[in-house]
């Protein structure tokens, strides 16, 4: 549950109000359960680090090369084995 709260600048009391959180100017008081599921939302859109990119690319490129590779030597060893000497 979340609660849209003022905070007095002179005094720092915080004091909750009555206004609707979509619609809350001030500051948001949230419970863990909350925070939790913010902070997941936030991590699943977020930008992917640098390693995190280079690791992406180097699978998405090089999985196929190497997949190619070994089928093509597969397809030799196969061929040269069935050709009649």
């Amino acid at each position: 549950m979340s609660l849209c709260v003022l905070v007095d600048p002179v005094s720092n009391i915080v004091t909750a109000t009555s206004v609707a959180v979509e619609s809350c100017t001030s500051y948001v008081l949230t419970d863990a359960t909350a925070y939790n599921n913010a902070v997941t939302l936030s991590a699943l859109v977020s930008m992917p680090t640098i390693p995190d990119m280079q690791a992406m690319w180097y699978v998405g490129f090089s999985l196929p090369v190497i997949c190619y590779m070994v089928a093509w030597a597969y397809q030799a060893v196969i061929t040269f084995i069935s050709q009649d000497h």
